[in-house]
């Protein structure tokens, strides 16, 4: 009996213990558990990486709308030369890159086409002063009543079609910049000037000593880097925002550090049917005394307004694929700081801060040394 006994009592003591020892397992399971989903951060660790506890505060962000385009010069400041006539390149006074100024000779072309128009004028001018002489004496014949009114109709129209004539010729030969006065006594020009129209950098040269060119032909382009401006595409959905005298700050592609400033002075009105884009006109600030380069592509943003909202320092939020995240200070003790991972949604970017939208207060946020630490 006493054998009995004994078995029985170390047998509940045995299932005591178990019991015992199961519940502790339990309870340690479950701590851990809770402490493997937080970050723990020693205070040394803390201190040596210089974080730093704080919260959310109201911010002021500008709205902004982004859009992209071209440097471009407007139509008074950029030139497409060709020849007046037809004719052979004779001397080349230009290069590309350099700058010429307003009635500066670019080039000099002669050819058959030059000779004749000068002849042409110099007969005209001839017969223009017999027919002149002509019409004179008719008219005098007839004042007295005693020439016949159909020869003095016959002098007039003669008279009327060669002063047209070399009214038109003279025009023409002083598009040339050519002396029409010698050219009357028989001086005539091996060679004419084509000359600049504006003042600007030489872009494009289509000329080769020697070379036979047509009167339509592009010779030359020349750009005044002083009248550039932005050409912008807005998508359609962002134009109601626009209004002239709104402030455009814009950079070229490359630039990362510098940012360049103009100003919208148009808003266009035709939206383009492919890419659902209005062209708008941004005159460029000439303070920063940089040059622009023609038609070079440039990413730029137009301020349309200005708003407050609750933000973080952009250093506090970091990213995971395409989600952010902050860490939150759940608990700490003499030797630990314990974080929470908080998944947040963004919005504006501006001097520092990041916007932090769905949320009325945000506390005990980790602000600063959040680059060592993983969002995974």
């Amino acid at each position: 009996m006493k054998l009995i006994r004994l078995v029985s009592v170390v047998s509940v003591f045995l299932l005591l213990v178990m019991d015992g020892c199961g519940r502790s397992e339990k309870v340690n399971e479950d701590n851990t558990g809770e402490a493997n989903q937080l970050v723990q951060i020693t205070k040394k660790q803390f201190e040596s990486e210089g974080m730093m506890i704080g919260e959310a505060t109201m911010q002021h962000f500008e709205e902004e709308v982004r859009c992209n385009g071209y440097v471009m010069a407007p139509a008074n400041g950029q030139a497409q030369i060709s020849a007046p006539l037809s004719g052979i390149v004779q001397t080349i006074n230009c290069s590309t890159g350099e700058y010429v100024k307003k009635g500066q000779t670019l080039c000099l072309l002669s050819g058959n086409e030059l000779m004749l128009i000068q002849q042409d004028f110099a007969e005209t001018s001839a017969k223009l002063k017999r027919s002149k002489s002509d019409y004179d004496r008719s008219k005098a014949l007839l004042d007295e009543k005693i020439g016949a009114e159909r020869d003095f109709i016959a002098f007039e129209t003669e008279y009327n079609v060669m002063k047209s004539k070399y009214q038109s010729l003279k025009l023409r030969l002083e598009l040339l910049k050519l002396n029409v006065s010698k050219i009357e006594t028989g001086e005539h020009y091996a060679a004419y000037a084509v000359v600049s129209p504006i003042n600007g950098y030489v872009t494009s040269l289509n000329l080769v000593l020697g070379q036979y060119t047509e009167q339509q032909k592009s010779l030359l382009e020349i750009v005044d880097v002083n009248q550039l401006q932005l050409q912008l595409s807005v998508f359609e959905n962002d134009v109601n925002k626009l209004e002239p005298g709104q402030t455009v700050r814009f950079n070229s592609l490359g630039e990362t550090e510098s940012m360049h400033i103009a100003t919208l002075t148009s808003i266009g009105k035709t939206i383009n049917p492919e890419s659902r884009t209005i062209q708008c006109i941004a005159k460029i600030s000439n303070a920063s005394g940089k040059k622009y380069i023609n038609r070079s592509y440039i990413e730029a943003s137009i301020r349309v307004g200005d708003k407050s909202a609750l933000a973080l320092p952009t250093g506090a939020v970091i990213k995971s694929g395409k989600d952010h995240f902050v860490f939150i200070v759940e608990k700490q003790n003499e030797q630990l700081y314990y974080l929470r991972r908080e998944k947040v949604a963004i919005g504006r970017i501006s001097g520092g801060f990041t916007e932090i939208s769905g949320v009325q207060t945000l506390t005990k946020v980790l602000i600063k040394g959040v680059y060592n630490l993983s969002a995974e």
